[in-house]
């Protein structure tokens, strides 16, 4: 959970123009401006294949959350070089108050925590159960 002061420091970090990695309910999230900070990016990895992304995995890219409902656009993004997948939002920043970038920051949070227990399940189909005599 984030506090108010918390969060203003966050703010006041952005507007120096350099992206932040923000700890949050035990993840990570990489928060920072584009487009002149005209638009906030938030990224959160939500897989990490360790050499290979599985079928299952990569069939879950095209569906929806399940009974999960989200009042903030976001999308995935695969990274093949590093076999990850992240979690993206964009947004405009003309009426971001630290109360709303809270909210916004608490949602994502815990859409990234929803994607990464989906996708870990999934994850789970592709594995090769060996008997060792």
């Amino acid at each position: 959970m984030l506090v108010e002061k918390e969060i203003k420091k966050i703010l006041d970090q952005l507007a120096d123009g350099d992206p932040i990695r923000v700890a949050f309910d035990g993840s990570e999230l990489m928060v920072r401006f584009v487009d002149e900070s005209s638009k906030l990016a938030l990224t959160a990895l939500v897989y990490n294949g360790s050499n290979y992304i599985p079928s299952s995995v990569r069939k879950c890219l095209t569906r929806q959350l399940p009974h999960v409902r989200s009042s903030i656009p976001t999308f995935l993004t695969i990274d093949e070089n590093q076999y990850q997948i992240n979690l993206n939002y964009l947004g405009r920043t003309q009426s971001l108050t630290q109360d709303n970038f809270k909210e916004l920051l608490t949602e994502f949070g815990q859409l990234a925590d929803e994607w990464r227990f989906y996708l870990d399940e999934h994850d789970k189909h592709d594995l090769v159960y060996v008997r060792v005599p």
